[in-house]
């Protein structure tokens, strides 16, 4: 089986392919960006331009089933207006194109599975939130989402399955949000809590992350599925965790800039001052440091998946500390 696989290059994409590939799915993928195709067994790139609505060889459709979009501009920029179109447009705007291509060609494609987020959930510090939540707060994050979602579900017009993946923080060394806490705890010596730290944080590793698309699509699984682990977890904890952890994590996977000490020295040292530095920086500083887009540091969402636990897909990291003294990637 084919798919046609959006935001190929970024962190989950490349995971997925890996995946996918590895079980004898063929890919075909979309890349902005010419240098970046490329051809190989099961896999091949191709150019497009979703700004000036271009695909530029259809064939990249040819023998597709399913289309799994991932693409998507980063939200931890500053939202400045550009930054902001650029969010909204590189989710959306692509999946117009998607559309209006398939259905002027007259292309056949079985499912698409989007990508979405958890933050279209209100935060709160009590709620437990599922698939059927439909209350939503009033902000930035809030509106791309349901923008991107209501793009996805229009595929529904084409007679094709929709499946829209609702995504919480997404753990793996080889980069993200985990990867950025590390290199600040690394590089500044201290471990940073959002403010309490009381926040709830649902979070989800790649490999489950990929997993969940494999099985969504082999199952055939249409509507709203949350992408987290089925154990969210506070701020405080998780910084907790991460600090406790960090010789485990520098050893291996190689986290360092200083050359002057010899490995084991500095994990020592750094593992000494991580015990006895932890701070609570509160929210004016990070709006100060990032303006609006200091928001999300400190949303709290306790997100249900037990509605894919329910379909029958088994999680291989379900808590967070076992999961990062058994990480490997």
């Amino acid at each position: 089986m084919k798919i046609l696989v959006t935001g190929a290059t970024g962190l989950v994409g490349t995971e997925f392919i890996k995946d996918a590939t590895a079980l004898g799915f063929q890919i075909n993928f979309l890349t902005t960006k010419r240098i970046k195709t490329f051809e190989e067994k099961n896999i091949k790139g191709f150019y497009w331009n979703p700004e000036i609505d271009l695909i530029e060889d259809l064939s990249c459709f040819d023998d597709v089933k399913y289309i799994l979009h991932l693409c998507g501009f980063s939200v931890d920029k500053r939202w400045t207006k550009n930054n902001r179109q650029k969010i909204i447009d590189s989710r959306v705007k692509t999946l117009q194109l998607l559309k209006q291509t398939i259905e002027k060609n007259n292309i056949k494609i079985n499912h698409i599975i989007s990508a979405s987020a958890i933050g279209l959930y209100p935060s709160s510090k009590t709620n437990i939130y599922t698939e059927e939540e439909n209350k939503y707060e009033q902000y930035f994050l809030t509106d791309v989402i349901k923008k991107w979602e209501a793009a996805a579900q229009s595929f529904n017009s084409l007679e094709m399955k929709v499946s829209i993946i609702r995504i919480g923080l997404v753990m793996s060394i080889k980069g993200g949000v985990l990867e950025k806490i590390i290199k600040s705890m690394e590089i500044n010596r201290i471990a940073v809590v959002f403010g309490d730290g009381s926040q709830w944080q649902s979070w989800i590793h790649i490999k489950d992350l990929s997993s969940i698309f494999l099985f969504v699509i082999n199952k055939k699984l249409s509507g709203i599925y949350n992408a987290v682990a089925p154990n969210p977890i506070t701020n405080f904890e998780m910084v907790r965790i991460l600090k406790d952890n960090f010789d485990f994590l520098y050893r291996n996977n190689h986290y360092s800039r200083s050359t002057t000490l010899r490995a084991s020295d500095r994990i020592e040292f750094y593992r000494k001052i991580f015990i006895y530095f932890t701070i609570n920086v509160p929210k004016f500083i990070f709006k100060l440091l990032f303006g609006k887009m200091h928001e999300i540091l400190f949303l709290s969402h306790k997100v249900s998946s037990q509605k894919l636990s329910d379909a029958g897909f088994v999680f291989e990291f379900p808590d967070f500390e076992k999961m990062i003294k058994e990480i490997n990637q």
